[in-house]
């Protein structure tokens, strides 16, 4: 008769993956991964990651926070990896979008990382010039466990032996230490005095 049996099939149904719950799904997983990346558990956070952003970037644009969130992720994740190419590549994608929307958090917390790049490759000067891009106002604490956000340059404390990392509390600078101490100044030249 006129009933359309079509109205009532499943495949019609309110599909479960739409880009609400295919974004809280990427999030997910890249706070997974973040949580591998801290215990060091590399490779399968990697590959959450990238499952993160298999979901996302199809459906939502290259500006999006949510993607250079991820993109930021996954070049602190090969910072930590040692593979500085990678991160860089991946920081700096999520730097350009940041930038574009005007999220300063992100700006602030991509430089940061950016930085930490230069200084594994032992480029303090250059990693010093991308913290003080966001001087006075938009700068963020060395120690990468620090969740303070957004710091004015009086808040934070610099490094005496290098004078190129800043941290917000005395505190916050001994936990950062065991990684600050491979890429410090003072560091480096005490390992060359003592051989």
């Amino acid at each position: 008769m006129g009933s359309n049996s079509l109205a009532f099939s499943p495949s019609f149904a309110a599909q479960p993956d739409s880009d609400d719950a295919v974004l809280s799904e990427a999030l997910s997983l890249g706070s997974k991964a973040r949580q591998l990346d801290a215990r060091g558990n590399y490779h399968e956070a990697e590959r959450l990651l990238h499952r993160a952003l298999e979901l996302v970037e199809p459906r939502k644009p290259a500006s999006d926070s949510a993607v250079a969130a991820l993109w930021n992720s996954l070049g602190e994740l090969y910072l930590h990896m040692g593979r500085l190419d990678d991160a860089e590549r991946w920081l700096n994608k999520s730097l350009d979008v940041s930038v574009a929307i005007r999220d300063f958090k992100e700006i602030a917390t991509t430089r940061e990382n950016l930085a930490r790049v230069s200084q594994a490759r032992s480029e303090l000067l250059k990693a010093k010039a991308l913290r003080m891009l966001g001087a006075p106002d938009d700068m963020r604490c060395g120690n990468n466990g620090c969740h303070r956000g957004l710091l004015r340059t009086p808040d934070l404390r610099i490094c005496g032996g290098c004078k190129g990392a800043f941290y917000c509390s005395g505190d916050c600078q001994r936990f950062d230490w065991e990684r600050h101490q491979r890429h410090c100044r003072s560091a480096l030249l005490q390992d060359t005095l003592m051989q």
